[in-house]
């Protein structure tokens, strides 16, 4: 079987690339840089037409949306455990991916780009600060869930886990107050010490360099 992750510094294909090594695939890499819109390119839009990453190409057919994926490489790399062995845990950690993906991730997006959500001049901040005040309604229910000490989101780690760390991490990129939640914070310190991110972190690196020598 090949794989190949198509992959945006910064972007949620962050979530792929853990979980695959998480999961000891074998998988090829392909950055998309969107600076020069590559993601509008008709090559990738053939690929995926929400022009948008990541995109799993598994044996040459793409597949798409972070939840999906997960649930592929959790099914096709099971000795991994990227979802909880029980039934009934193994649907609240998908209802947790679809939370990552429909919840939190909305809120982010306007931070950066205010002006696809409302076009009127002057209403940049108005955007983002309501979707600031959405994003930390639901990083407060992530924290309540840590409170109790635990050190993830499941009884071990999960793919929950690796999409809710690149929540937490992209708010980080942006100027939101995040002192509020400490526990969020901690998990993301645990998520940073394991082999799979720090390979991650590393290779995040080096597309950055290669594009910007581009």
């Amino acid at each position: 079987m090949k794989i190949c992750l198509y992959y945006a510094p910064s972007a949620c294909s962050l979530v792929p690339y853990v979980t695959l090594t998480e999961a000891g695939a074998a998988f090829e890499v392909r950055p998309v840089n969107f600076s020069k819109g590559q993601h509008l390119s008709p090559e990738f839009l053939r690929l995926n037409p929400k022009h948008s990453v990541p995109v799993l190409l598994i044996d040459g057919e793409p597949l798409t949306e972070n939840v999906a994926i997960q649930i592929w490489i959790a099914r096709n790399f099971p000795a991994a455990q990227l979802l909880p062995p029980e039934p009934l845990a193994e649907i609240r950690a998908i209802a947790f991916l679809a939370w990552c993906a429909a919840g939190i991730h909305p809120r982010l997006t306007p931070n950066l780009i205010p002006q696809r959500f409302c076009d009127m001049p002057g209403s940049e901040e108005s955007v983002r600060r309501c979707a600031r005040k959405l994003l930390c309604e639901n990083f407060a229910i992530a924290e309540s869930t840590l409170a109790d000490g635990r050190d993830w989101f499941f009884e071990k780690f999960t793919a929950a886990d690796a999409y809710f760390y690149w929540c937490f991490r992209r708010a980080q990129q942006f100027t939101i107050d995040l002192t509020a939640f400490p526990q969020c914070a901690a998990h993301g310190q645990r998520m940073v010490q394991r082999p799979s991110v720090q390979r991650l972190l590393a290779f995040e690196q080096s597309v950055l360099a290669q594009f910007a020598a581009a």
